[in-house]
Parts: structure tokens; sequence; C-alpha cells
């Protein structure tokens, strides 16, 4: 008896884990810092959009510029910010310098979609119904 309990427990801790394991794995650092250049961190920003066609990033760092903006020639820091999908994970990526501050910010997708990322933590309120993202850089 003792034996069959102890296979019991031991199944419903693998299960258990498995379950646990699944939440863990889909979960991604929606960015982390990864570097510095000329008094700018460097942030990779990472998002799971795996149907999208386009992703861009938009928010204060940028002055929200939108994907398909034209801007003057030589413009380097109000432009959009395109993503790249990346093959080995399906996440889209992008290595960004930001100056120290804290910032609102959304994903573009397709052009059109505006969207927070559901894995950051600090929220706040867009103004039309919707959150932006924060980030805070040092």
């Amino acid at each position: 008896m003792r034996k069959v309990i102890s296979l019991f427990l031991v199944l419903v801790a693998v299960l258990m884990g498995c379950s646990v394991w699944r939440s863990i794995k889909d979960r991604y650092e929606p960015y982390k810092m990864v570097g510095t250049r000329e008094g700018r961190t460097l942030v990779e920003f990472t998002f799971d959009a795996p149907s999208a066609e386009t992703v861009h990033l938009a928010g204060a760092f940028n002055n929200w510029i939108e994907p398909g903006t034209t801007v003057p020639p030589g413009e380097t820091k109000n432009v959009p910010i395109p993503l790249k999908k990346d093959p080995g994970s399906g996440y889209w990526k992008v290595v960004w310098p930001i100056a120290p501050g804290k910032y609102p910010y959304k994903f573009v997708i397709n052009k059109t979609i505006w969207k927070e990322d559901s894995n950051t933590l600090e929220k706040v309120d867009d103004g039309y119904g919707g959150k932006n993202s924060i980030i805070s850089v040092e």
C-alpha cells in the first residue's frame, strides 16, 4: 500500500511540475539591459506575437513615432523602431539605446494594433481605455 501511495504522490508531483513548467517557459523577459552606448542604456525588448507580420516599438523614448512615419534624413532618435522575429524563439526582438528615465511604451502589431506587453509588471492608463507598459532605465 505504501508503494502505491508513494507512486501516486510522485505522479502527482511530476504532473504538477509539468504544468508549472509550461507556465514558466512561456514567460519571457519583456526587456533587459544589455549594455551602454554614448550615455544611453542598450535595452533588448522582446515581444510574443507569433501571427504578426510586423511589430514595432513606440514609446515616450522615441516620441511615440508610429510605423510608416517619414522622418528627416539623419534623424536617429524619433524614428519608427521595427522588431525582427527571432527564428529560434519565435519572439520579436530589438535592441534600442534609451536615456535614463521612466517611459511608457507599447508594441504596434501590423502597423495598426497598439498593445501593451502582458509580461511587464508596471503599467499605466494610456488615456484611451487601455494600458501602457512602463520601463525604468537607470
